[in-house]
């Protein structure tokens, strides 16, 4: 078993800020990911609001944060985090690779996509994406498709409503009364069916049941195969919302000792930008709460 004070589960943007912080406030610590350093920036085709950058693909802007990390003295591991739980005041990580006893725990896994849809994969980066406010502007002035329901969903529609000709609002459930904008029309109790590319495989189109013919979009935002990434905290009672972890104004969760950044606590825009900041905010206190258990 690896004893050491600290440990970062998920090498994305919060991550890897955080892995920057907590080298430089020298605290001894392992960044693990199942995954490419980077996380879903690996999967983005562009990034178009990163200050500080001109407009590149996501795994580009992965890389560069990843070097930076390295730059730092900071190296990254694989392994899957299988489970975490607390004793005698330590965590005691089990991961795919290795065991670890640290005092503090950091989470930033973000959220995973599973695509439910047929073609889904295939069209990612071509026409499929995740996130409105970073892909939307790619879209501008043309007619798109947005796939869930619930707050974040209606967020995305109506984000998109200002930006693009029209907007497809499907959802599987019931209205729920919210008004939007001319240009989002609405489909209740419905599903898509298939998407249908084009054009040296770009998407074209998608097939929706109740519908007699395809709606031609330009993008599609699936969200219904959104899911949490928190099942290895399973072994302690940490609060969260709809698979989003809780914390407060320094990323602490309700489990102290742990902390949380980045797309998986709950908070009103996720970007890399507020992710980045995330991760400097939890590693600061990360750091200052293990000097608080050193000095008593």
């Amino acid at each position: 078993m690896v004893e050491l004070d600290a440990l970062i589960i998920g090498a994305g943007p919060a991550g890897l800020a955080a892995s920057i912080y907590l080298k430089r406030a020298g605290v001894s610590f392992a960044l693990l990911d199942r995954g490419a350093p980077g996380g879903k920036l690996n999967n983005i085709h562009e990034i178009a609001n990163m200050p500080g950058f001109l407009p590149l693909p996501g795994y580009q802007l992965a890389l560069a944060l990843s070097k930076s990390a390295e730059a730092s003295g900071v190296e990254a591991s694989y392994g899957e985090v299988l489970s975490v739980r607390k004793e005698d005041g330590f965590f005691l990580v089990h991961s795919d690779v290795e065991d670890y006893r640290v005092q503090a725990v950091l989470v930033a896994t973000g959220f995973v996509y599973e695509p439910l849809l047929p073609g889904e994969k295939e069209l990612r980066g071509r026409g499929i994406s995740y996130c409105a406010t970073c892909d939307g502007p790619l879209f501008r002035g043309k007619e798109v498709l947005v796939y869930g329901e619930g707050g974040r969903a209606e967020e995305e529609a109506s984000y998109l409503s200002s930006i693009c000709s029209k907007v497809y609002f499907l959802s599987k459930g019931e209205s729920d009364g919210k008004a939007f904008p001319g240009n989002v029309e609405r489909l209740f109790r419905a599903e898509i069916l298939s998407l249908r590319e084009e054009g040296g495989g770009i998407l074209a189109a998608a097939k929706i049941d109740g519908k007699e013919k395809e709606i031609r979009v330009q993008a599609v935002f699936p969200l219904y195969g959104e899911r949490s990434a928190l099942a290895f905290l399973s072994g302690l009672s940490v609060k969260e919302e709809k698979g989003f972890l809780l914390v407060d104004e320094t990323m602490a969760t309700s489990i102290e000792g742990l902390y949380g950044a980045g797309d998986i606590v709950r908070k009103g825009l996720r970007q890399v930008v507020t992710a980045l900041s995330d991760g400097a905010i939890a590693a600061n206190a990360l750091a200052a709460y293990l000097r608080r258990k050193k000095h008593g």
